[in-house]
């Protein structure tokens, strides 16, 4: 089971990415800009991150960048998505370790979980299924 952060200002979009990842069987946690997206990166290590650029107080890039500067979360798989067709945009989120920059307009849920299930880590085996010696 994977723990998954959205971070969006939007509820609409934070509550039906949420939903859909629970059916699928992650455990979810929302923020509705970059400031309450660290206090709930720092009280559960997510192992990924759904993230939206254009946010009050904290946006997208700037949250990304001050969380890549601690080597606990340097490697959390972050996937953005944005409205902004800035291409500045795009390739700051590229040297921040961003995996993919989607496009809004483009979201389906469908897509949402062929990237989901892309980047998230690996499940570690069960000791159960782990060959005797």
């Amino acid at each position: 089971m994977s723990r998954i952060l959205i971070i969006d200002d939007m509820a609409v979009s934070r509550d039906t990415m949420a939903r859909l990842l629970q059916r699928q069987g992650h455990v979810t946690d929302t923020a509705h800009n970059g400031a309450e997206g660290l206090v709930r990166l720092k009280q559960n290590k997510p192992d990924l991150i759904l993230l939206d650029q254009m946010m009050p107080e904290v946006d997208g890039l700037t949250f990304l960048a001050g969380i890549r500067r601690f080597p606990k979360w340097k490697e959390i798989a972050v996937i953005m998505f944005t409205g902004v067709k800035d291409r500045s945009c795009h390739m700051k989120a590229q040297t921040l370790g961003v995996k993919e920059c989607l496009d809004k307009g483009d979201f389906t849920g469908k897509r949402l979980l062929e990237y989901v299930e892309k980047y998230l880590p690996a499940p570690e085996p069960s000791p159960a299924a782990l060959p005797r010696a």
